[in-house]
């Protein structure tokens, strides 16, 4: 026959090899191969048996379809137990999985320890043809929850990523442009804002290479707003994905967000500070406008794709929704989602239309007022307000002041799911602080002497002390600061 089709392979990779394959399974009745984006994510972890019991088109008839088009088949015979739920992976078995699992977390941990890159690198290319995504995410999860410290995945990250470039199907299955995702989409307003930050890194490594310690300057300052960028995925899509149960690629990607923040707002102030102490900072800077590209080799490879397997419908309409609340940080305006836009104005017009509470009537101790007044009054008060409830959970909050990101989505989500690995220690250990009466408040200072802003913790208890929550209560204190101090 001369061509030849494993159906043991993933349908994306048989795709890859044979084009012809999509149209031959559209034509036996597989026609969600047809959108890019089902043939992207789906597809590389779906193979025709599978989805044969799925479907329940016989596997007979699907041979017999690729045989008239000159396959020779093979491999048909091991998705019956697949189907059966004897085998998780569509390429190997358990066995297999675990083998190759232990290869690559030996060269990881080979990695750790200090070994040339290089070296390792040779050894990887010998042993795999391509590594699947979800394969790097199970072996670092693995190593976070066998004790490994957060501190030394994080260290090992950027080393994780160089080593799988061009070796995984995340990189071969990459959102390329028009490839997946409609215009306005969350992943696509991201791509862009990476473009964009891309065009910064250009220019600022041309300047570092021309010595133009001004413009470098220039560019840096610029660089500063990575953290808001970072701040999108880190305070809508992480907590998402936590809630799916994929937590090491956030907690190790977050650590990673704080260190190039940290770095670039070391390396800017001492730039402006002393503009002749460029050639000592060389390397640093070097370094973390690398770093910063590594970051985005690794969204747009392993988390983005990841999002894409895992997040609801629902949840990518909520992450439309919020991404506006952050506004845009390199590039500009995107374009509209004309699916998401139609789909929140649909749901807003019959939210509008539902009835009414009896009188609409809060009444408390201290007098009374209707919702739109308590709305109102929300809206003018010079401090935000977040309630976490007795379980943990973001109830509710007010974020006129914009200090910080208030996505609506972390709303009835645990409130440890909206913070950073190293911090949920700290703030589970204020809540249990407030619920056993230990302590009722805390203040801390943002340490920016130039935007001073007071967080406020506050443990909420009823008339008999029953717990019912917490109250973060922030407020920027800047121009008060300003005009007793008298400083501008």
């Amino acid at each position: 026959m001369g061509k030849r089709i494993d159906l043991s392979k993933t349908v994306a990779q048989l795709v890859r090899e044979h084009p012809e394959v999509k149209d031959i399974m559209v034509g036996l009745g597989f026609k969600d191969i047809a959108s890019p984006a089902a043939l992207m994510f789906m597809g590389k972890v779906m193979t025709i048996p599978k989805g044969s019991a799925i479907k329940g088109i016989p596997m007979e008839r699907i041979v017999a379809a690729f045989e008239e088009a000159g396959f020779e088949v093979v491999g048909a015979d091991l998705p019956a137990r697949e189907a059966e739920g004897v085998a998780d992976e569509p390429t190997y078995d358990d066995a297999q999985k675990e083998d190759k699992n232990a290869q690559l977390r030996a060269l990881i941990e080979r990695l750790n320890a200090g070994e040339d890159l290089e070296s390792v690198r040779a050894d990887f290319v010998s042993q795999f043809e391509s590594v699947a995504v979800d394969d790097i995410v199970a072996v670092e999860q693995a190593l976070l929850d066998e004790g490994m410290p957060l501190t030394e995945v994080q260290r090992a990250c950027d080393l994780h990523s160089a080593l799988f470039h061009g070796h995984n199907e995340g990189e071969v299955c990459s959102l390329g442009e028009g490839s997946d995702v409609p215009a306005g989409h969350p992943v696509d307003v991201l791509r862009r804002e990476n473009r964009a930050l891309e065009e910064v890194l250009d220019r600022a490594e041309a300047a570092l290479a021309a010595g133009d310690t001004e413009a470098l300057a220039a560019e840096m300052s610029r660089l500063r707003s990575i953290g808001t960028l970072y701040s999108k995925k880190e305070s809508i899509l992480m907590p998402m994905l936590l809630h799916h149960g994929v937590t090491g690629p956030s907690d190790v990607m977050w650590g990673v967000d704080d260190e190039i923040k940290a770095e670039v707002a070391r390396l800017t102030g001492e730039l402006a500070a002393s503009p002749e102490v460029l050639p000592t900072l060389r390397d640093d800077v070097a370094a973390v406008l690398a770093r910063m590209r590594e970051m985005i080799y690794k969204e747009e490879n392993i988390f983005f794709p990841l999002c894409l397997q895992n997040l609801t419908d629902d949840e990518w309409l909520e992450t439309y929704r919020d991404l506006p609340e952050m506004g845009n940080v390199f590039a500009g305006e995107p374009p509209r989602w004309q699916y998401a836009e139609l789909e929140l104005a649909v749901r807003a017009s019959l939210a509008a239309h539902e009835e009414a509470p009896d009188d609409g009537i809060i009444r408390l101790p201290g007098g009374e007022l209707t919702l739109a007044q308590l709305k109102g009054l929300f809206a003018v008060l010079p401090v935000d307000i977040t309630f976490i409830d007795a379980d943990d959970v973001n109830r509710f909050f007010t974020n006129e002041g914009k200090v910080f990101a208030r996505p609506l989505s972390a709303l009835g989500r645990s409130t440890y799911e909206c913070h950073p690995e190293r911090v949920k220690p700290m703030v589970k250990q204020l809540l249990d602080s407030f619920k056993s009466g230990e302590r009722d408040s805390m203040e801390v200072w943002t340490p920016n002497p130039d935007h001073r802003v007071r967080v406020l913790y506050l443990a909420v208890r009823d008339e008999d002390g029953v717990y019912l929550g917490a109250a973060e209560l922030v407020e920027d204190f800047t121009v008060v600061r300003e005009r007793f101090l008298g400083e501008r």
